[in-house]
């Protein structure tokens, strides 16, 4: 597949740049500043050097003190004092890359060099740019070659599909659905005989790119069969001795299947791992792929690290941690065996935690946490020493605190990460309140609920029989829904009443509104309480506005035995509404 270039500005979440460029071999450094639709540059001093409100866009200055910059709706190159390099005639324009830019003009794209001289005539229908290879993949009528950096064909653009690796000095080609391979000089290295040849994408030296071959083997494929080839293009692994395989990682080792098993091989043939799983991939981590290996047989599974030596077998589950072992903080995986029983084991597969716990909690870099053993809850170290007594009802705490929270025989209280007393025993619940984790908590005292702050200082007063810590799609994390006296209404975080405790009933819908029910009858406040709908009607139904910024402007109402729509005024909008339609409508509120 013909590769895509991407030009990269480096805006994203940057509002300025700083450069320094040498006028009269006195360095200075300039400041890229961005306004309404405009960009500019300052000095260090904040003197303005290019205005703003004159470019539509600039880049930072390359290293070799040019700026594309936009103008317009055309693009072209200027230098800090505004010196036009490349006029500002084309409808895209690339940074510069092996001294050349590929540039856009009615839809059509070729290069200039670093004078603003096309150099490589405006004929080609893909953006491109020049590898290591020296080459540019390009495009014309719908057939594919590449050209050298003065724009001579090395390979005719008479192909049907063409690619190449930004690592390699080979390149692909494709002939009447076939590939071979040929070298940067044009020379045909291979016949005309794969079915499809795969690039992998690696990183060298900190550089993102592609390459054929640097990571070990390549893969190709002919007549449904695979194969690994050397960066010579001789068969290392013969088509055949494998079902299939994939691309070989940055570790140089590739997974490969025989007879519905998987294994692994090296970069030599060898295989480090019989193929003997039902399945081998790398498992999520934190929402990538990880290095190690994760096989599965039947019912177990079995992880080995990324050059595939085995860390654990006969695992029922497993998930991936962090913990502190001394001075430094290694990789960890807490497992679960088929006794249902959890233990820790590092990335050598050396047990640090022996499996006996029925629960054990992440350790998140730290040196201790919570287990579970017959269900009581305790504090281990990564040793497995006992820091805090396994024989509380329940241990609480998280990534982010400083803290536990310690129940026990019906009382609550708080301990430090240094197992020192913040908060007593005196409570009966405790809960930390989502605006302010660390800080304050509800609390529970003689079977009612307030607000205590980390001093044990009250806050909003024992009162209520409910209180909410945060409600999803609710109306906003600085409050809280209380009850009292069988009776509901809202409360800021300070304990101010918003809307009183004397309703039935409250529903929250939008960021704005909630339905309350008093006496038998419904209506529709603001936040501020502020009447929307009067406590008129016997239901009311509406659709929940779970986007953020989504408001209610429609409900669905009864009174005096029929149903009608409404609007956020109380205003009709439709009539004679059957009950059938309604209940149906709002099925999933009953």
């Amino acid at each position: 597949m013909i590769k895509l270039f991407i030009k990269i500005f480096l805006v994203s979440f940057l509002f300025y740049s700083c450069n320094k460029v040498d006028s009269k071999n006195q360095p200075r450094t300039y400041i890229r500043i961005m306004g309404e639709n405009s960009w500019g540059f300052n000095d260090e001093k904040g003197n303005s050097i290019i205005p703003l409100g004159k470019y539509k866009f600039l880049n930072p200055i390359d290293e070799k003190g040019m700026i594309l910059a936009e103008l317009g709706n055309k693009h072209g190159y200027i230098d800090i004092n505004q010196k036009i390099i490349v006029p500002f005639e084309y409808d895209d324009i690339d940074l510069f890359n092996h001294e050349l830019a590929s540039v856009k003009k009615n839809g059509k794209y070729g290069f200039v060099n670093r004078k603003g001289k096309i150099v490589i005539p405006i004929q080609f229908d893909n953006n491109s740019d020049f590898t290591n290879s020296g080459l540019a993949l390009v495009e014309k009528n719908n057939k594919f070659g590449f050209i050298n950096q003065t724009g001579k064909e090395i390979i005719s653009i008479n192909y049907q599909n063409a690619n190449e690796a930004t690592f390699d000095s080979l390149i692909t080609l494709n002939k009447k659905g076939k590939w071979a391979f040929f070298d940067y000089k044009g020379k045909q290295k291979t016949d005309f005989i794969y079915d499809e040849i795969f690039v992998t994408d690696i990183s060298l030296k900190g550089e993102n790119g592609s390459t054929f071959w640097r990571n070990g083997l390549i893969l190709v494929r002919k007549n449904n069969q695979t194969a690994y080839l050397d960066k010579n293009l001789k068969e290392v692994i013969p088509f055949g001795k494998y079902d299939s395989g994939e691309r070989f990682n940055q570790n140089r080792i590739a997974i490969v299947s025989k007879n519905h098993k998987y294994g692994i091989i090296n970069e030599f043939g060898k295989e480090i791992v019989k193929p003997e799983y039902d399945t081998l991939e790398h498992p999520e981590e934190d929402y990538h792929e990880s290095e190690i290996f994760e096989g599965k047989n039947k019912n177990y599974i079995t992880l080995l690290d990324k050059s595939g030596n085995k860390i654990y077998d006969k695992i029922k589950d497993y998930r991936f941690d962090f913990s502190r072992l001394g001075k430094k903080i290694h990789r960890v995986y807490i497992i679960q065996n088929f006794k249902k029983q959890y233990g820790v084991v590092d990335a050598q597969g050396q047990i640090i935690i022996p499996f006996m716990y029925d629960v054990i909690q992440d350790f998140n870099g730290t040196a201790n946490t919570v287990v579970e053993l017959k269900g009581k809850s305790g504090i281990i170290s990564s040793d497995n020493q006992i820091l805090y007594p396994i024989d509380n009802d329940a241990i609480m705490t998280g990534k982010d605190l400083d803290y536990y929270i310690i129940s026990k025989n019906d009382k609550a209280g708080i301990i430090g990460k240094n197992l020192k007393t913040i908060l007593n025993f005196d409570y009966q619940d405790l809960s930390p309140c989502f605006y302010d984790n660390k800080n304050f908590f509800i609390a529970k005292q003689n079977n009612k609920y307030g607000v205590i702050n980390r001093l044990g200082r009250i806050v909003i007063p024992f009162e209520y029989s409910e209180m909410s810590n945060w409600v999803e799609y609710g109306p906003g994390s600085n409050y809280h829904f209380v009850s009292k006296n069988n009776k509901n209404g809202l409360i800021t975080k300070e304990g101010k009443t918003v809307i009183p405790v004397i309703y039935d009933s409250l529903f929250y819908i939008d960021n704005n509104k909630i339905i309350l029910s008093k006496n038998g009858k419904y209506g529709v406040v603001n936040i501020n309480n502020k009447s929307i709908i009067p406590l008129e009607y016997e239901k009311i139904y509406t659709d929940l506005a779970f986007a953020a910024k989504k408001e209610v402007d429609e409900f669905y109402v009864l009174k005096n035995g029929k149903y009608f729509i409404i609007n956020n005024k109380n205003k009709i909008i439709k009539e004679n509404i059957s009950k059938e339609e309604v209940e149906k409508k709002f099925s999933y509120l009953n």
